[in-house]
This record gives C-alpha cells, structure tokens and sequence, in this order.
C-alpha cells in the first residue's frame, strides 16, 4: 500500500499527508469556510442547470447602446457587474448573513455586514464610474433590464 510504502521511505511526507487528508475530510463533515488548498466537495458536486427565463442589462450613455463587442472583457465586466451587484444586493446580503455570518461568527446584528447604500447613491457613483471607464463625459446614463427566454437553444426576448 503507499501509505506503508510513504511512511517506511518519509514519515515527515506521511505525516503531512495524512494531516491533509484529515483537514479535507473534516472540512467536508463540517462544511466550513473553504480555505486553500482544503477546498469542499460541495464545491464540485451539483450540476448547473440554464433557467427559463434571464434578465439582461442594457446599458445606454447618452441615449447610444453600449456594447459588449467594442470593450475588452475585462472593460465589459467593469462596466455590468457593479449594476448586477448592486440590484442583487439584498438578496446576497440576507443570504450572506444568514449562510456563512450568522453560523460561523457570534455576532448578532446585522448592520455592520450589509450594505446600505440607495439607488439614487449608486446611480450617481455608477455614472462617474462610467464616465472614467469611457474616458469622455457622459450627460445621461441609462439602463433598462430585458428579460430572456432560453428554450434550450436559444434566447428569445419577452420584454
């Protein structure tokens, strides 16, 4: 068995992989915080199916639509994900306190975890966001959500 074979040739080397195993295994058991290199096999383990139904941002600066193909990816993450962050906030921040704060660490308010800042803030820091990523100035900005319709092979828009 390797094991035996590990341990007679390095018991140092076997020591540490059994210290390994051990830690990987208790922190599947116990399904805490996932710390590098022990990572949990939940991580890896359910298959991400596509949903029915999809809600887009589109993005307009002074009235013209902005498109993905004329940004880097980088630049086009930059540009969407500070809005899908923004508008899935409260979810993500019952989910984060409820899933992983609230039953990992003693504490017991929330308001110190969770983010509190309005639409009409994130509307104003999200247009100087976007005027620095344009590099020009922007005198409106706009962003309308449309949802999709996936049918297995496609997306067709609903509204």
């Amino acid at each position: 068995m390797y094991l035996k074979k590990l341990y007679r040739h390095n018991k140092l080397l076997f020591i540490i992989l059994v210290l390994f195993a051990l830690a990987q295994l208790i922190n599947n058991i116990r399904q805490d915080i996932f710390i590098s290199p022990i990572y949990s096999y939940g991580m890896y383990s359910i298959q991400i199916k596509p949903t029915q139904f999809y809600t887009v941002p589109e993005f307009f600066a002074d009235g013209k639509q902005l498109q993905a193909k004329d940004f880097s990816p980088q630049q086009w993450d930059n540009i969407t994900l500070p809005v899908s962050e923004f508008y899935a906030q409260d979810q993500w921040n019952l989910y984060q306190w409820q899933h992983d704060i609230k039953r990992l660490l003693p504490f017991t308010d929330s308001s110190k975890f969770v983010n509190h800042i309005t639409e009409q803030e994130f509307k104003q820091w999200y247009h100087q966001h976007l005027q620095s990523l344009l590099h020009r100035h922007i005198d409106s900005v706009n962003i309308i959500f449309s949802e999709y319709y996936f049918n297995d092979t496609s997306f067709i828009r609903t509204k």
